[in-house]
This record gives C-alpha cells, sequence and structure tokens, in this order.
C-alpha cells in the first residue's frame, strides 16, 4: 500500500533502536492546524480532489544559527536545500535508499537520482526525481514539495498519495532556524464515504518516528 507499507520494515531498523533519543530530540505535531499553509497548496488540491481524510503531521527541529555553517546562515533556501539532501543522503533514509535502488534503479530510471553522492548533491530543482518513488513538485523560497506514494513514471492516482514539504525558516531576533517535514498521506484514487484514514495506527506511529528521524538526519548536515 504505498509508501507507507513498503517502509515499514525500514521505519523499524532505523527508529528501533533511537526512539527515546529523537523523542526528546525532535517535535511533532498532529493533526496539522485547519489554515496550515499545506492545504493551499495547487498540488493537495489536485491530488486531493476528493477531500479525503488525510494522515498528516509536522516534524521539527530548532537548532541555534551559531551552530549552523557559516555558508548556509542567510540564505533559507540554503538551508531548505541543504536540509532536504541530509534527510535523503543520510543514516535515515539509507535502507530505504537501497532497497529502492536494487528495486527500481534500470534503464527506465536512468534519469533519477539513486546514490548517496547524487541524493547529497542535488538542488531538487522542480521536476527532480529519485528512488523511483519521490518527485520535487513544488519549490517557495524556503520550501520543497515532494511527492510519495508510487513512481513518478505513473503520475495518476494513487491508494496511497504522499505530499511532504521541506523547509527551514529563519528568525533572526532569536537567533535559530527551524527546519521541518510536513507530510499528508491521503486516498487520491477514489471517495472515501466513511471517514477512514489511509493507514492502520501501526503504519501512522512509526512513520511518525521515521518522520523524526529524517528531520534529525537532515539537521545534522547543516551543523557540519
Amino acid at each position: 500500500m504505498g509508501v507507507i507499507r513498503k517502509t515499514l520494515g525500514t521505519a523499524v531498523a532505523v527508529v528501533g533502536g533511537g526512539a527515546a533519543y529523537l523523542t526528546a530530540t525532535t517535535n511533532l505535531k498532529t493533526p496539522l492546524p485547519a489554515d496550515d499553509e499545506l492545504w493551499a497548496t495547487k498540488s493537495f488540491k489536485r491530488f486531493n480532489r476528493y477531500h479525503n481524510p488525510a494522515l498528516q503531521d509536522y516534524c521539527w527541529k530548532t537548532l541555534p544559527l551559531s551552530q549552523v555553517r557559516p555558508e548556509l546562515r542567510d540564505s533559507e533556501e540554503a538551508l531548505a536545500i541543504e536540509f532536504c539532501r541530509g534527510a535523503f543522503a543520510g543514516y535515515a533514509y539509507t535502507p530505504q535508499r537501497l532497497l529502492m535502488k536494487l528495486a527500481n534503479k534500470g534503464p527506465k530510471t536512468e534519469n533519477q537520482l539513486f546514490d548517496r553522492d547524487q541524493l547529497a548533491s542535488s538542488e531538487y530543482k522542480l521536476g527532480t526525481r529519485f528512488s523511483d518513488h519521490f518527485e520535487v513538485i513544488e519549490r517557495t523560497r524556503n520550501s520543497i514539495m515532494v511527492r510519495a506514494g508510487g513512481s513518478p513514471l505513473e503520475p495518476g492516482p494513487r491508494e496511497l498519495d504522499g505530499l511532504f514539504i521541506i523547509g527551514a525558516k529563519v528568525d533572526k531576533e532569536a537567533g535559530t532556524v527551524e527546519v521541518g517535514l510536513k507530510t499528508a498521506f491521503f486516498n487520491s484514487e477514489e471517495p472515501i464515504p466513511d471517514g477512514k484514514k489511509p493507514a492502520p495506527f501501526v503504519a501512522e506511529l512509526l512513520h511518525r518516528f521515521y518522520a523524526r528521524a529524517m528531520v534529525d538526519s537532515g539537521a545534522r548536515r547543516l551543523t557540519r
């Protein structure tokens, strides 16, 4: 069932030994507020045209700017890109990256990114595809929106569609930067009349710890 079922084992492997650390060092909010920016995006309106219920959350970490690499401190765009690189080229995504590479790399996906070095250096421009499972579909000055849940080669509706917003916000007055991963998963194939969530509770719980790990992984790259 899309990205969550495919990566349950990955999530267990990533968070199994570090759940307490991740809970203590990252923040998580669910559900998202009714006026959250994600609901107003073109992509959410397009893909969730049936207004189905979504598995939704926002995981973030706040860093002192004094600990961030000097060349990144003055640009939210640079921070968002580097954070995205760290999330997908770092430890949290490694098990899934390797599995996706083994399963999906081939002639039809030769223009996609699969290797760690590629993910660590990408600018994540519009249309960037990687692991045959993700595609950059929107960009702002401080965020990158990625669609998940299926192959970019099959862009139609999905039983479990997913949108990620990976972003950075600088608070110069406080001297901090907030980096985070905002997620919404939903069925884009058909209306769900009973309001049933798109994934069982256990999968939802594991996803949230996986999100925490991705945020921690991305944040580490900003300080090295």
